[in-house]
């Protein structure tokens, strides 16, 4: 059976250990647990992958695809088999290579992960009938995994300063910036309701405040404020009324299908191109990221291609593989 390597994404959860033996010398012992033959899914290497273990992550990640088809279930689910697989793979090359997580690691982790209260994530498992233990296993082998790929794969990626300032000048259409206006906008229905306002203007009245009294637009709470907006984002009407203000000024009513529409210019942005200077880092990151999803992807075909990977072919059925002779 082929499967195809992708790399491990998504977030690294740690908790302490509470399977495969104890810490030793402030190292966890991330020993698999023994599987009844009967209950062996595949094994990888010679270790065995339980369909217990493989239903438990199932259910956890259906808590991120509850929405989806049957159809589009079956094709997730293939390719959560595959991701499981990966990370046994990784974790027994960690093994090899003797790259261990300490229980420092997995207390940090722990802390991090409950920040939002110590009872937060067990009452979404208790919900899906997720066993606590059964997580810690996934989310430990998950952190260990991480660990071999910044050791094996990250220290190969090299991108040069040339390279990055190439992508640049050979992408300048993607950091062209579209002329934006600072507004803070009124719209009311009822004609009566414009007139109060244009008096409490006259009056000296602050136009934030009149908009939060007055104003039906979605942007009231916050004084009409929109922000900065893409001129490119606007009605033409809208922009014809803005043409025309300085800094400060209010428009003159329009009337449209809305209701009747006052705007205040905060400020321009003219259409400009972002240097390279603000924009070098971005790039940096993004063909570093590029460069470590090959890399990843070539490293992790090797280790499965020197992998031995044996599916029951009674179980197969069961997460929709097809068995291969």
């Amino acid at each position: 059976m082929t499967l195809l390597p992708r790399p491990l994404r998504g977030p690294l959860f740690c908790l302490m250990v509470l399977f495969g033996g104890c810490a030793q010398d402030g190292y966890l012992d991330l020993a698999p647990a023994p599987v009844p033959p009967e209950k062996v899914l595949v094994k990888i290497n010679g270790e065995p992958l339980s369909i217990d273990e493989f239903d438990s992550e199932f259910l956890m990640m259906r808590i991120h695809y509850s929405a989806v088809t049957e159809r589009d279930m079956r094709a997730i689910k293939k390719r959560l088999f595959e991701q499981i697989i990966n990370r046994r793979i990784l974790v027994q090359q960690a093994r090899k290579d003797g790259i261990r997580l300490t229980q420092a690691e997995a207390d940090q982790a722990l802390k991090d992960l409950l920040k939002d209260g110590p009872e937060a994530p067990w009452q979404v498992l208790k919900a899906r009938g997720i066993s606590r233990d059964s997580w810690k296993r996934k989310v430990l082998q998950e952190l260990l995994a991480k660990k071999v790929v910044a050791r094996e794969v990250d220290p190969q990626v090299r991108i040069t300063d040339k390279e990055v300032e190439d992508y640049y000048w050979s992408h300048l259409s993607d950091y062209w910036t579209p002329e934006a206006v600072h507004v803070r906008h009124l719209v009311v229905q009822r004609k009566a309701d414009l007139e109060r306002v244009e008096a409490g203007l006259a009056q000296g009245e602050e136009f934030p405040k009149l908009i939060s009294v007055f104003s039906a637009g979605p942007e009231r709470s916050q004084g009409g404020d929109w922000g900065m907006m893409d001129v490119d984002r606007l009605p033409a009407a809208y922009l014809s009324a803005l043409k025309p203000l300085k800094t400060g000024e209010i428009s003159k009513p329009l009337k449209d299908v809305f209701g009747y529409h006052l705007f205040q210019l905060l400020g321009r942005s003219p259409r400009r191109m972002r240097p390279f200077a603000e924009v070098r880092d971005r790039i940096r990151t993004s063909l570093e990221r590029e460069e470590k999803d090959q890399r990843f992807d070539e490293w992790m075909a090797g280790l499965k291609k020197a992998s031995t990977i044996e599916i029951n072919k009674d179980m197969a059925p069961v997460v929709g593989v097809v068995w291969e002779e």
